[in-house]
This record gives C-alpha cells, sequence and structure tokens, in this order.
C-alpha cells in the first residue's frame, strides 16, 4: 500500500520535473520565435503599380466649346529596393527606389451632346523615391502559432517621376519629356521569418500621395489635346493629387 502511495506520487511529481528541465513544457510546436530587432535591413522586392483614374477634368476649346475628360491610367509591373536602418527600439529610418513599366492610358471624353469618345495612348514610366521614417508596432503576444509577422508604418516624403514615351509628330520636350511630382509615401509592411536567421519575406502596401506638377502637365497636355481637337484649348483641372497604389513581396536580408 505505501509502495503504491509512493509510486502514484512519483508519477503525478513527473510533469512538474519535466517542466523544470523544459522551459516549454509539452507543448506540441516549439515557441514561437518573433521577428527580431535589427540594426540593418536590405529588401529588394517585385510588385505591381494598380491603375487608377485621373477623375474629371475639363477642356474649353478656343471656339467656345467644353469637353469633360477623365482618364484611366494603366498599372505595370515594378520593383525596386529598400533600406532601413535602426534609430532606437522600434523607430527606423527607411529609404527606397522603384521602378514600374508603361502600360495604356484610355482617355474619355464626353462632349456637350453627351457623345462619348475614347481614345488610347501609351503611358509613361514610372520612378519612385522615399526618404522617412518606420515605426514597428508593438508584437503579438507568443503563443504556439507558426508566424508571428511583425507590423511596420512607413510616413516619407517622396517624389514620383514620370517618364512620357515620344509621341509621333510632336518634337517639343514638353510633350516628350518628364514630369517630376513631389509625393507623401504612406505604407504599411508585414515581415515574416523563414525559418533561417537573417531571412524574412516581406508583404507590403503603399500609397504614393502625388502632388501634381500641374504648370508641367497643363503645357504636356494642352498640346496633345489641342492636336486632338484640332484647335487651342484651355484645361481646368478637377484635383491637384493622384493617389498611386503599389503592392509588393520582397525577401529581406536582416543584419
Amino acid at each position: 500500500m505505501r509502495f503504491g502511495v509512493l509510486a502514484l506520487a512519483g508519477l503525478l511529481a513527473l510533469p512538474a520535473a519535466a517542466a523544470a528541465q523544459d522551459p516549454g513544457g509539452f507543448a506540441s510546436e516549439p515557441r514561437a520565435e518573433l521577428v527580431p530587432y535589427t540594426r540593418f535591413a536590405v529588401t529588394p522586392w517585385i510588385g505591381f503599380r494598380v491603375p487608377y483614374g485621373s477623375g474629371d477634368y475639363f477642356v474649353f476649346t478656343e471656339s467656345g466649346s467644353q469637353f469633360r475628360l477623365d482618364e484611366d491610367r494603366g498599372g505595370g509591373a515594378a520593383l525596386g529596393l529598400d533600406a532601413a536602418f535602426q534609430v532606437t527600439g522600434p523607430l527606423n529610418v527607411v529609404a527606397g527606389l522603384g521602378w514600374s513599366g508603361a502600360d495604356q492610358n484610355t482617355l474619355n471624353v464626353l462632349d456637350e451632346a453627351g457623345t462619348l469618345r475614347r481614345f488610347q495612348a501609351d503611358g509613361p514610366q514610372v520612378w519612385f523615391m522615399k526618404a522617412g521614417v518606420q515605426y514597428r508596432l508593438p508584437d503579438p503576444v507568443p503563443d504556439n502559432r507558426r508566424f508571428h509577422p511583425a507590423a511596420y508604418v512607413t510616413v516619407a516624403p517622396g517624389l514620383v517621376w514620370m517618364d512620357w514615351p515620344e509621341f509621333e509628330g510632336f518634337d517639343d520636350a514638353d510633350v516628350n519629356g518628364n514630369t517630376r511630382n513631389f509625393a507623401l509615401n504612406l505604407g504599411f509592411d508585414a515581415v515574416t521569418n523563414l525559418g533561417s536567421r537573417g531571412l524574412a519575406l516581406s508583404f507590403t502596401v503603399e500609397n504614393y500621395l502625388t502632388f501634381l506638377n500641374e504648370d508641367r502637365i497643363r503645357v504636356r497636355d494642352e498640346a496633345l489635346l489641342g492636336d486632338v481637337f484640332e484647335e487651342p484649348v484651355v484645361i481646368d483641372y478637377d484635383a491637384s493629387t493622384n493617389n498611386i497604389l503599389v503592392l509588393r513581396a520582397g525577401l529581406s536580408w536582416r543584419f
């Protein structure tokens, strides 16, 4: 009887003894590892620039006609490189450079009689540049999930450089040149470990709130639309900003 009691006590004590030897206990999965803080991170990425609309604007011809226009601007594949340096704790400084290929733009022209006409033309190649700050949000409480992605938000001044293609019949640099527009970059990153020390996978949604260089764009658009309507025109823009959205994924080296 005494031996049975001692044996039962020994069996009941086994879990506690094992837990003392293994701080992780008897969890079926190993303790999840959060993405470690790193001093420096470099992330080459590929992605897609989402198509978007320009919003309505108006054209007035020299003869007195009025047209309402909007432009469906094509997207395109994108690639680039981001680099982040830890300042302190969750705060980083970040810089990035990206490029997106040209696609077709569709111009929708509505006249006073309600007739709609559509014109297609090659859109620009787009370069993105930014330099600003990045903040790491608080990490989740560790549990038995395999992945614990770290979340970052980015706020950065930027530059959106639109390199327009050459249009047949126009030799003027005002039409065939480029347009530089200041922008504000707002981004959200989710980063997760890949099981290899220093290597992580990054998914990002970012928006370039682009403040259009209206003086430069007006000169170009008035020349092109004057050729379409076969007379001089004046343009009245309804909006001075565009939202250029980029979806991307990257492989991050973290030191």
